[in-house]
Order: C-alpha cells, then sequence, then structure tokens
C-alpha cells in the first residue's frame, strides 16, 4: 500500500470506481466513505459480508424502521450472483437503486425480495413469507385479526397476477405496484428510505 493509501482504497480499482461511479453517480470520496464503512462490517480476510454481518449492516442504515425479518430477504436481492455473500460493489448498487433510483428500479429490486426461488415470478407463499416481514415494518404485526396475511395475500395475487396463472412475473409486479399506491406502499420495502 502506497504512502497515503488506506486499506479501502487499495483495494478498490479503476475499474470498479468506474462502474459504480457510472451506476450510482456517487463521487468518488463517497465511495470511498461507503467502502471504508462496508468494510469495517467484514472479516479481516474477506471483503464480503455474510447474511448476518449484512442484516446487522442493514439495520445500522435504517435505525428508525424494524427491519429485522426485511433484512434478511433484501440480503437475497442484494446477492446478485447468488454466492451467499454481499460484496461492495452488490451492496453499493443495490443500497443506490433502493434508495436514490427511480421508483421502477426500486420496483425491480424489491420484486427479487419477494423471489426467493430465484425462478423469476412469484407464487402465493413467497408473498407470505415476506408479507410478514413488511407488516412488522410498517407496524401491522400486532393487529393479525384486521389485516390477515392470507387475505393480503390474495388481494395481491388478484390485483397482480393479471393472467391468472398463479404466479407474478416481475412485469405484472412493476407495472400492478406503479398503478396501484396502496399496494405499493404495502409491498415495496424500499418505498420510505
Amino acid at each position: 500500500m502506497g504512502a497515503g493509501q488506506s486499506k479501502g482504497d487499495a483495494i478498490l480499482n479503476e475499474s470498479t470506481y468506474d462502474v459504480i461511479t457510472k451506476y450510482t453517480k456517487f463521487k468518488r470520496n463517497d465511495i470511498l466513505a461507503w467502502h471504508e464503512r462496508f468494510l469495517q462490517q467484514c472479516p479481516d480476510d474477506t471483503q464480503t459480508m455474510n447474511k448476518e454481518q449484512f442484516c446487522k449492516f442493514y439495520r445500522e442504515l435504517r435505525p428508525q424502521e424494524n427491519v429485522n425479518r426485511l433484512s434478511e430477504c433484501v440480503f437475497r436481492a442484494f446477492d446478485l450472483n447468488g454466492d451467499h455473500g454481499v460484496s461492495f460493489t452488490e451492496f453499493l448498487m443495490a443500497f443506490f437503486a433502493t434508495t436514490e433510483a427511480p421508483l421502477e428500479q426500486k420496483l425491480r429490486y424489491a420484486f427479487n425480495v419477494y423471489d426467493i426461488d430465484h425462478n423469476s415470478s412469484i407464487d402465493r407463499n413467497e408473498i407470505l413469507l415476506v408479507l410478514r416481514s413488511m407488516f412488522e415494518l410498517l407496524g401491522m404485526d400486532a393487529k393479525p385479526d384486521k389485516y390477515s396475511y392470507e387475505m393480503c395475500a390474495d388481494n395481491i395475487m388478484k390485483n397482480l397476477d393479471v393472467n391468472s396463472d398463479e404466479r407474478i412475473s416481475k412485469e405484472e409486479f412493476i407495472e400492478g405496484l406503479k398503478n396501484d399506491p396502496f399496494l405499493r406502499s404495502l409491498m415495496n420495502p424500499f418505498q420510505h428510505i
């Protein structure tokens, strides 16, 4: 490592900076600051967070919200290459897409949160699994009688499954949530970031 170079700066190469800058519009100093913060969560010998480390970090990024369950779902969506870890590039590009990007890009990541088996569609069971986390996030988990998970899942399937094949495609999900503010506020974990 050269004089004046930090551990984080030495690890990121120019092509990584170029990709992140192009995709996120972050400046070099912003990228470095995020990288330093990211590396603090990683073991010394890695530059990747496992699920436990990521969930802890994600909860720190959203301290005012109850994202305990949701952080595991978000981990799956941010793990773009499916290696059971989130690299810095995966993290920063996904974090930008879920916080600063236009609605459609946020909804693409929201779809990935629900697509647990990574088969490019969402079924009722996947909705139920994530919906519990969303109810917790929205403070609705204390009212299970009024807002039944099953009733919500049935309503979501009815409204978003346009072709009635019992699966919601990414296109159906995005278009449905763009056109339905109530479902968007219920199903988009990145709505209030």
